[in-house]
């Protein structure tokens, strides 16, 4: 089953109510002054404020290429699905290997995958996907730059000057691969003849995965 498929099919599911298979960081005390220092009194520095990662709200999540939100690349799937609020769904008799959640109004979702090759292997992926037809900008997960779903081509290379481009193997879509030092990183997924993204994907491979429940 392809990756699209499956998140159409993951997306009509949750919508129904039904589980059916698988398809998938204080302020700054003021510094003391130097009592024998003349002219005005040193500023104390202006409180830096730290974002706040909230598990259940993934508005407040951003897209890195270490992750999404509180989901790393690398981490344990089912402790940190159990981190994580009731909704998402992990199918372990067909797909063990990939826990989802889709937006009350099934706008978007978002999916988490590991490894095969063990129960514990970690995980290697994660997208944030949308599976309307013609992709719009949606109230979810979104880099620092503010890009996620929805983002234009035009819209990621400005913002990724760096980015690499690329045409998927299977399917005809393209993807965007933003530049970075570690063993993961984030693409742009573009279907074939459309210039909005319809996901955004964290992963270890060398481009994201058509399948994850194949």
């Amino acid at each position: 089953m392809s990756t699209r498929s499956w998140k159409a099919a993951v997306a009509i599911v949750i919508a129904a109510g039904m589980l059916a298979g698988c398809t998938p960081s204080t302020s700054q005390p003021a510094p003391t002054g130097d009592p024998t220092a003349t002219g005005a009194p040193t500023p104390t520095p202006t409180p830096t404020s730290t974002s706040s990662v909230d598990p259940a709200d993934p508005t407040t999540w951003t897209i890195t290429d270490e992750g999404v939100g509180p989901i790393r690349i690398g981490g344990d799937l089912v402790t940190t699905l159990g981190a994580l609020p009731d909704n998402w769904k992990n199918d372990t008799a067909n797909c063990a290997w990939t826990a989802w959640w889709s937006s009350a109004d099934n706008a978007y979702g978002i999916y988490m995958v590991r490894g095969t090759e063990s129960d514990t292997a970690p995980i290697r992926e994660v997208s944030v996907y949308t599976a309307a037809e013609a992709p719009v900008t949606v109230d979810g997960p979104r880099t620092a730059e503010g890009l996620g779903v929805g983002a234009t081509k035009a819209e990621v290379l400005a913002a990724y000057p760096d980015a690499q481009q690329g045409t998927a193997q299977i399917g005809g879509g393209t993807w965007i691969k933003l530049a970075g030092t570690g063993d993961a990183h984030v693409f742009f997924e573009y279907r074939e003849g459309l210039d909005a993204a319809s996901d955004v994907v964290v992963t270890i491979g060398a481009e994201p995965s058509y399948e994850v429940c194949g």
